[in-house]
């Protein structure tokens, strides 16, 4: 039944209440009793919730869901912004793993201020690899079953991790995962990262010297100019660099000791910008910046 017919029958159920309030008191004490049993029942059959113009636009009608599982990235997008999709794709009871005690399991979720991190104008990913980077852009990786989204602050050195699992073709949240940086293996980079973030003097001993460059032409994006500047340009230079709670993508990736590229990515447009971080002698540096 459409949201429109339970409206009218809605109404006409108040109607007849109300005409059988007048009618005295007997009319009225068996009324409210009906009109309480009918409105349970008619709430249990209404929708949970209506999809919203910005839901429909997403392409999220009832019959066309499927297609949004096929590549994780939209599926995540669309999880974002769909009430309905957030509540039909989180497993309930939810997991949540604990590093120091037992694990427990979640009545009460809030996706809205658990993903409130990726509300922002953009996220980051972390890759292993340019060839990593390029296989995420191309799909290569979206036969995965399992993604983990990562919220990493760096300011108190804690990871949460949304464990996101395909069964049936059909992403779903299952579990979520605290850690701190010492349980993960990007732990060293991290650390290094978070001093970098917001350390101006520590940031501007981190940028090798001279520091290469790839910047695209703002009216030819098919044009870019390739070159280096001196470390004392970098702060006039400065792009804003990700620091405080970022985000890691982590489908299948797998890091190494020697580089890490950090990715921002614009949540609505096609803005990116590419850190490639580089472990030299037990020190990491910045040695190259692309947008």
């Amino acid at each position: 039944m459409s949201i429109k017919c339970n409206l009218i029958r809605l109404a006409i159920m108040v109607t007849a209440m109300l005409l059988l309030v007048g009618c005295g008191g007997e009319g009225k004490t068996s009324a409210s009793a009906s009109y309480s049993e009918e409105n349970e029942e008619l709430n249990d059959s209404l929708p949970p919730i209506e999809e919203t113009e910005e839901e429909e636009d997403l392409g999220l009608e009832r019959d066309g869901r499927a297609q949004i599982d096929s590549v994780f990235n939209d599926f995540l997008f669309a999880y974002l912004h769909s009430r309905s999709l957030r509540r039909e794709r989180t497993l309930h009871p939810l997991r949540l793993e604990h590093s120091t005690r037992p694990a427990e399991m979640l009545e009460q979720f809030d996706p809205e201020f658990e993903f409130s991190f990726l509300s922002g104008e953009y996220f980051t990913t972390l890759y292993g690899s340019v060839a990593q980077m390029q296989a995420d852009d191309d799909g290569e990786q979206e036969n995965d079953s399992l993604v983990n989204v990562q919220r990493i602050n760096l300011n108190d050195g804690t990871i949460r991790n949304y464990l996101f699992q395909r069964e049936d073709r059909r992403w779903q949240l299952t579990t979520i995962r605290e850690a701190t940086f010492d349980d993960d293996d990007l732990s060293d980079f991290l650390n290094f990262y978070a001093q970098f973030s917001t350390d101006s003097l520590f940031q501007r001993h981190s940028i090798a010297n001279p520091l290469r460059i790839s910047l695209q032409e703002f009216d030819d994006e098919e044009e870019s100019i390739d070159g280096t500047i001196h470390v004392d340009q970098w702060q006039t230079f400065c792009p804003e660099v990700p620091g405080g709670i970022i985000s890691n993508i982590r489908k299948n990736q797998h890091y190494g000791s020697h580089k890490i590229i950090l990715r921002k990515s614009g949540m609505s447009d096609g803005m990116q910008e590419i850190f490639t971080f580089t472990r030299e002698r037990d020190v990491w540096r910045l040695t190259k910046y692309e947008n």
